[in-house]
This record gives structure tokens, C-alpha cells and sequence, in this order.
């Protein structure tokens, strides 16, 4: 792309050399001027492909700060997200302990206690549909 802005630049800098070195040589040009304008067209495009070269070097960076900014966004989500993993599995794992240890007898009750807190759909043993026998 910075190719084709280069050439683009060219193109729109010294369309008009061919026509000017015609009309030097039809007019034998002794006064300079021909040339002073080919000096100011190259001047103006150096300073075009300058300011094409800077605003791609510029964009480089840019695109990198971008992308180390996202590297480190998500390493902190990450790192966030195993943090409250670990702190909710601790808690769950007590929960669990907790109730496995006051309803060890009654392990219907035990079930649901537990699938309420984890959102899991319980089905009792005799409405399960499973015959047993």
C-alpha cells in the first residue's frame, strides 16, 4: 500500500515534466524557469513521500501499542478469572463438605441442598423413572 502511495505521489508530482521538457525545447528556454519548476515539483515530492513514510512508521506503532495493550488486558482478565475460580471453588468445596457431613443420612436431602446451590436439576430416585429391579 505504501508502494502504490509512493507511485500515486510520482505520478501527481511530475505529470507535467514531459510536457514541460517539450516546451523547453520547442521554446529553447533560457531563462531557467523550466528547471525551477522541476526543482519545486521534486521538493514537493520529497516531502510527500516523507510524510508518507512517517504516517506508516506512525502507524506501526500505533498498532503495536494497541496489541501489547490487548496482550495485557487479557492476561489481567485471565488472572482475575482464576483468582475468583479458585476462591469459588474453595467456597463451594466447603459448602459441599459442610453438607455432606449434616445430611450424610438422608442423601435425597443432601442431593437437593446441593443441586440448589449449583443450579442442577435433581430428580428424586422413585420419580427418575428408573426401575430398579
Amino acid at each position: 500500500m505504501i508502494v502504490l502511495k509512493k507511485i500515486w505521489s510520482f505520478i501527481k508530482s511530475y505529470w507535467y515534466v514531459p510536457v514541460l521538457i517539450i516546451v523547453a525545447l520547442i521554446l529553447r528556454d533560457k531563462s531557467g524557469k523550466v528547471k525551477e519548476i522541476l526543482e519545486v515539483a521534486s521538493e514537493s515530492h520529497t516531502k510527500q513521500i516523507n510524510a508518507i513514510t512517517n504516517a506508516a512508521i506512525e502507524k506501526k506503532k500505533s498498532k503495536k501499542i494497541i496489541e501489547e495493550e490487548y496482550v495485557n488486558a487479557i492476561k489481567k482478565i485471565e488472572e482475575n478469572y482464576k483468582e475468583k475460580k479458585k476462591i469459588l471453588s474453595k467456597k463451594d468445596k466447603s459448602f459441599v463438605k459442610n453438607v455432606i457431613k449434616d445430611w450424610e443420612d438422608h442423601p435425597d436431602q443432601m442431593a437437593e441442598r446441593i443441586s440448589l446451590k449449583f443450579g442442577i436439576h435433581y430428580v428424586p430416585k422413585e420419580n427418575s423413572g428408573v426401575n430398579d429391579g
